[in-house]
């Protein structure tokens, strides 16, 4: 069996075109399950095919625009093209965009408002940072190569690069601030070591928080440490997001150590810390492995370390 997948543009704004964009072959019947429809190849193919097909489209149409003067009003004539290449979820196109000069005041004007050094759209720079914020710059550029037609900005180093140049245009766009002040905020703030594998490789301290209101509202915050990022900041901008005013009441959980609750203080939260449920456990383990090593060389020792483990676990 064959099948033509054929892409028609159609609208009042331009001349109905066709395109032949794939042709696809398949058993006539089922023997196997391997023949069951579309394989991953064809369909990253296809969508290649189509974005190809559409960028065309949509470039042949914003040729032929003509725009006004921004200065003088007047009307503008075609200076020269240039293309630009830009990544795509879908795969890297090739974008012929005009350049206009004024007839009047002989100014130039760009076709779009693109930013200048942007060479992929916002929609790959979005997965490529969530990707990256769940899992190894590495891993994040094999699955999109694996799973889409993605064929530019692929390296971890270039994921690396994007997903710090997000993170720092989130940091400072503006919060929007509820318009209910939070009656109570939770906050827990908690570090861990990261190890390297190989002799030699650094370790890396990582300090997260959660911060959590009485209504659902949270917000996640994390940044290694000694790495330029103030997790103070962080955590400060993390309370203003879910509604933190003077009056709120914030109840905040630790780990018991004194660099979290200087954190804690310069984020503006100087109550003493709870020490949480886990950490108090943590404390409580060096007795669980004393209780479990005590000896039982005689039938009183064993009935008295029964006694001993059965009362550090009701403790715990």
């Amino acid at each position: 069996m064959r099948w033509v997948l054929r892409l028609m543009a159609t609208g009042d704004a331009i001349r109905p075109e066709s395109a032949d964009l794939i042709e696809i072959y398949r058993p006539a019947g089922i023997a196997t399950i391997a023949d069951l429809g579309l394989t991953l190849t064809e369909a990253k193919q296809l969508l290649s095919c189509v974005q190809q097909a559409v960028v065309a489209a949509q470039t042949e149409v914003h040729g032929r625009h003509r725009p006004d003067c921004l200065s003088c009003r007047g009307g503008c004539q075609v200076k020269d093209w240039r293309s630009r290449r830009v990544a795509t979820l879908f795969g890297e196109v090739v974008v012929r965009l005009p350049r206009f000069t004024c007839a009047v005041c002989k100014r130039i004007v760009t076709s779009t408002d693109w930013p200048q050094h942007t060479r992929s759209t916002p929609e790959l720079q979005r997965l490529q940072a969530h990707l990256c914020a769940m899992m190894t710059y590495r891993v994040a550029a094999g699955v999109l190569q694996h799973l889409l037609p993605v064929t530019a900005g692929t390296s971890p180093e270039t994921l690396r690069s994007h997903t710090l140049h997000i993170g720092e245009k989130l940091g400072s766009v503006d919060i929007d601030v509820p318009t209910v002040a939070a009656a109570a905020v939770t906050v827990s703030l908690d570090s861990t070591f990261i190890r390297g594998r190989g002799d030699g490789e650094r370790h890396l301290e990582v300090r997260v928080g959660n911060v959590e209101t009485e209504h659902g509202g949270r917000q996640v915050l994390g940044a290694v440490a000694k790495a330029g990022t103030g997790v103070a900041a962080l955590l400060r901008r993390s309370l203003q997001t879910v509604g933190r005013n003077g009056d709120t009441k914030v109840t905040a959980f630790t780990d018991g150590g004194s660099g979290l609750r200087s954190i804690l203080v310069e984020a503006g939260i100087p109550q003493a810390p709870i020490l949480d449920w886990f950490h108090i456990a943590m404390r409580l383990q060096h007795a669980t492995q004393s209780a479990g090593a005590l000896s039982t060389d005689n039938p009183a020792r064993v009935q008295a370390k029964a006694l001993i483990v059965d009362e550090v676990e009701r403790l715990r």
